[in-house]
């Protein structure tokens, strides 16, 4: 089972992930702080994250300091290192469809594990509970 995601950010730098679902085990709009996933946590992650690393350094040898994906805005949001300046890269249907379909299409095994990780989380925070029994 799985929670569906609405959006995340992966901060490179400090090994790092904040993760919020779309809704709790209600269907109710999700109401709270997002899930954190550090250490050994976010390593997993970074083997699911490499197809959109890859798909931003196919087009410029970036280092990517974080990404962050807006799933239902379909935007994705990357600060790129200082070398050789510092900036932030946004993509959404309004700069290039279908870049952004591309780009949800590559995060999809990443948002899947997301939705499985967050949801077991939250259940030991005492949500959700009633999805897991």
């Amino acid at each position: 089972m799985l929670l569906t995601i609405a959006s995340f950010k992966l901060n490179f730098v400090e090994r790092r992930a904040r993760v919020v679902p779309a809704c709790d085990a209600s269907g109710c709009a999700f109401v709270g702080p997002g899930v954190d996933l550090v250490g050994a946590e976010f390593d997993e992650l970074l083997v699911l994250a490499s197809p959109l690393l890859g798909w931003l350094e196919a087009r410029e040898p970036v280092r990517v300091r974080s990404l962050s994906l807006d799933i239902g805005r379909r935007r994705l949001l990357v600060t790129l290192e200082a070398a050789p300046k510092p900036r932030v890269v946004k993509i959404d249907p309004g700069i290039d469809a279908a870049a952004s379909d591309e780009l949800l299409l590559l995060a999809g095994p990443l948002v899947a594990r997301l939705g499985e990780v967050v949801l077991v989380k939250l259940a030991a925070r005492g949500k959700h509970s009633r999805v897991l029994r």
